[in-house]
């Protein structure tokens, strides 16, 4: 089923490359959508958002951006609307949201509201599909409630004042939504994270007077145990404090779990901006000193850092907002003048292998940024197909050693297409003696699955078995 994606600010393309990586700067834990999906519109720039606006408004310090699927677009008789999201992006310098209303048309927020519901240097922004939208309304000391219909942004309330007490206000960042409506702020004058119900009264605070020691919190991300897109079922909270230089991790009830800072995964400096956890609660985070984004695991164990400084293919100028549309995959950057969007690839480092003689054994290691389906294949020096190991093992990321015995064997499941059993587990024979080629395919599991998919190969001779 072609998927239709929305062709507005945020949409990109890239050619995907379906070969194993060469010396080029290619990393693919991130991939460009197809064509199909993109209509060729590689990355929202200053030109882009022009052609759309016209001079109703500029790129002026982009911040937080958050993605849904509005029940209200819905058609409940096709899945083919499905990916048809809601991108909203903080457009802080001046003081509005851009935020697109169909496949093709964009609106802003904050042009001529009256003076209550004006913005005033606002961060982060958090959504869902009903409707609701919530935005750090920094410079006016509140987060501001707004009401999308499907159509148009409209203003709801504002929450809090300036001051330091219970649903108060001190140069709040950033805010994100559970699946219950609880409102999680995070205060950054007040080194705290607020969190409100769904009336948006105070609930509790997560700060040092509850023993959690956050300086200047910042981005802020959660994932719900009872959220549909949820691999581990698990809840937790993400916050960056420390001037930028630190993660912390929470129990959406504010105890503490874990926490990581900058020099611990290789970055002497770094400034760490927004981030979002994904459907296998892997950790993003935007670093706007580096021009990338740092991949980590559930439990903060770093995976990979995606980008570098640049206006080309896969880089980023001071990327700050980031946004995942859970389900398929998608993800939204802002940066320093515009906006780009990936889908969720997956990228394979330290790929190697090792043969012991004596034993027959070939040992395949390999470092796996993303959970992965892992078809693996046996050629000889004539590149002819000799046996298949597994097919779609999913994998998960992180470290993994493989062990084959150099027998033939497979069943009917695994076979390629066209292929016979060369013979069945319980009559495994030994390959005979000769160069062959151990190949590994990797797709990823979101969308990305039919349209990308990296190879990674080793070598190895066979002596001929007694």
């Amino acid at each position: 089923m072609q998927r239709r994606i929305l062709f507005s600010l945020f949409l990109i393309f890239v050619w995907l490359d379906l070969i194993s990586a060469t010396d080029k700067y290619d990393p693919t834990t991130l991939v460009f959508p197809p064509y199909l999906h993109t209509y060729g519109i590689r990355k929202a720039t200053r030109m882009h958002l022009f052609l759309f606006v016209q001079n109703r408004t500029r790129f002026n310090n982009p911040q937080g951006l958050a993605a849904v699927r509005l029940k209200s677009w819905d058609d409940p008789t096709t899945e083919k609307d499905d990916d048809e999201v809601t991108v909203y992006g903080v457009n802080s310098g001046e003081n509005n949201i851009i935020y697109n209303t169909s496949m093709t048309g964009l609106s802003i927020y904050g042009l001529q509201e009256p003076s209550e519901q004006r913005l005033n240097n606002p961060h982060g922004i958090a959504a869902n599909a009903d409707g609701d939208v919530f935005i750090a309304d920094t410079g006016n000391n509140r987060v501001v409630r707004l009401i999308n219909s499907g159509k148009q942004l409209q203003f709801v309330a504002a929450i809090g004042k300036k001051g330091n007490g219970p649903g108060e206000f001190n140069k709040p960042y950033d805010v994100k939504l559970d699946v219950e409506k609880n409102i999680y702020v995070a205060d950054a004058g007040n080194n705290r994270i607020q969190i409100l119900n769904a009336a948006q009264q105070f609930i509790r605070e997560i700060s040092p007077s509850t023993g959690a020691h956050l300086i200047n919190p910042g981005g802020v991300a959660l994932i719900h145990a009872d959220a549909e897109w949820n691999f581990y079922k698990e809840s937790f909270l993400i916050v960056i404090d420390s001037l930028n230089q630190r993660i912390h991790k929470f129990s959406l009830t504010g105890e503490f779990l874990l926490k990581k800072n900058t020099r611990q995964f290789g970055f002497s400096r770094a400034n760490l901006q927004y981030a979002d956890i994904d459907y296998y609660g892997n950790i993003y985070v935007t670093d706007l000193t580096n021009n990338c984004i740092h991949k980590f695991n559930r439990n903060l164990g770093y995976i990979t850092s995606y980008g570098r400084k640049g206006t080309g293919d896969k880089e980023f100028i001071e990327p700050r907002g980031f946004t995942i549309y859970y389900r398929f995959g998608q993800i939204f950057v802002a940066e320093a003048m515009g906006a780009q969007y990936y889908w969720i690839g997956t990228d394979i480092f330290n790929f190697k292998t090792n043969f012991d003689a004596e034993k027959s054994l070939i040992t395949i290691h390999f470092f796996l940024t993303e959970p992965s389906f892992v078809t693996a294949d046996i050629y000889n020096d004539k590149g002819i197909w000799v046996t298949r190991l597994f097919q779609k093992r999913f994998m998960n990321s992180g470290t993994h050693e493989d062990c084959w015995q150099a027998k033939m064997y497979g069943t009917k499941k695994s076979l390629p297409d066209g292929k016979e059993i060369v013979s069945a587990f319980k009559n495994l024979k030994y390959i005979p003696g000769g160069k062959y080629t151990i190949t590994y395919t990797f797709e990823p599991t979101y969308s990305s699955l039919n349209y990308f998919s990296k190879e990674m190969n080793g070598y190895f001779i066979i002596s001929p078995q007694k």
